[in-house]
């Protein structure tokens, strides 16, 4: 089997040690794992995985290639990209694991099934306290995904450099926005990965913080990183003007949750509403007609009810209103607001502060 079809699983790595055999474990059981090389990224920890790499080396092929600093794990799953030899690449974190012996081979086989395809997208479980969620059709987390690294070389696909929040969804996004009737992704239904549970991981801590801080944030820059990036590669892809309107409405409905949930955090993600409004949105207002804006936002207010992210939210401010107050404080010299850098890590765990 050649280069091309054989797979490089890369693996960000930053303060891992007690959790790095789990990935690595399920990868040595892999049916397919003589045509695997292994990645650690270390991320400029202050010890190495000098032990991990000599542990498996006589089972597959691992090697550790360090960051200068530390720069976050989009960062270090970009360096694994550039350090890939191999054809195909996916990615694990360092305290998952593949769901099975034949999740690789899998993903795999149902990528290689039709030259069209460019990326296989599976589903994956969430593990939680006293259930698992199963994630179906997946397209922002990067877990149970598999990439021909030529496509991703091709349209110039890449992380949001040092970006610490929706730093996969930034990747993906460019990835479907690339994506032709002659390159494809495939989804499949297969599980492939399970992403465990860990209580003080980034975003559960601090009563899940994360969501209404970095989250939004990272979300607001990695989406203007992927369509500008996308726009340059593939200008006339008419789903790129669509997917511009369904971020501004997820930004409407994601700052409702902010005004209701975590008032800390409201003004800052105005700033990122108005960001966006600045650098994407208002390009295009005048050539979205009300049918597909309506259209649009019925779908994405949809999927919020249907879940549990705007129960019990009645809107303060109806999404006419808020596209107006956009345009009344749209300012042609300011495209830059200030707001949280999301590239401050989170403490590993929450500080409580001592009582009196």
């Amino acid at each position: 089997m050649g280069k091309e079809t054989k797979i490089s699983i890369i693996i960000p790595c930053y303060h891992t040690h007690k959790t790095l055999l789990r990935p690595l474990c399920s990868i040595m059981t892999q049916t397919c794992v003589e045509d695997c090389e292994v990645i650690l990224v270390n991320d400029a920890d202050e010890k190495d995985y000098s032990e991990f790499v000599e542990m498996f080396k006589p089972y597959v092929k691992i090697r550790e290639v360090k960051l200068e600093r530390n720069m976050g794990p989009g960062s270090a799953r970009q360096k694994g990209i550039e350090e890939a030899k191999y054809g195909l690449v996916t990615f694990i974190d360092s305290d998952d694991s593949f769901s099975g012996a034949f999740a690789l081979k899998t993903l795999r086989a149902q990528l290689l099934a039709e030259p069209v395809n460019v990326c296989c997208f599976s589903n994956f479980l969430e593990e939680q306290p006293q259930t698992y969620v199963q994630h179906p059709n997946d397209s922002v987390w990067m877990f149970g995904k598999l990439y021909k690294k030529d496509f991703l070389t091709k349209y110039d696909i890449h992380f949001m450099p040092e970006s610490r929040g929706n730093e996969d969804n930034g990747f993906n996004m460019q990835c479907k926005l690339c994506a032709n009737q002659y390159e494809q992704i495939k989804y499949i239904p297969d599980i492939t990965y399970y992403w465990h549970w860990k209580e003080d991981s980034i975003t559960r801590i601090n009563n899940a913080q994360y969501s209404y801080d970095k989250s939004y944030v990272g979300y607001t820059n990695n989406m203007i990183f992927a369509i500008k990036n996308a726009e340059k590669k593939c200008p006339f892809n008419g789903a790129i003007m669509q997917q511009k309107v369904a971020v501004m409405c997820n930004l409407y409905e994601y700052y409702l949750e902010t005004e209701e949930r975590d008032k800390r955090f409201v003004e800052q993600n105005w700033n990122c509403c108005r960001k966006y409004y600045a650098n994407v949105y208002r390009e295009i207002k005048d050539k979205i007609n009300d049918q597909i804006f309506a259209e649009i936002y019925a779908s994405v207010m949809k999927n919020s009810y249907m879940g549990d992210k705007m129960f019990r939210i009645i809107p303060r401010l109806g999404i006419k209103e808020f596209m107006a107050k956009l345009e009344e404080l749209y300012d042609p010299n300011e495209t830059e607001f200030a707001m949280t850098d999301d590239s401050t890590p989170y403490p590993e765990k929450e500080v409580v502060p001592e009582e009196d």
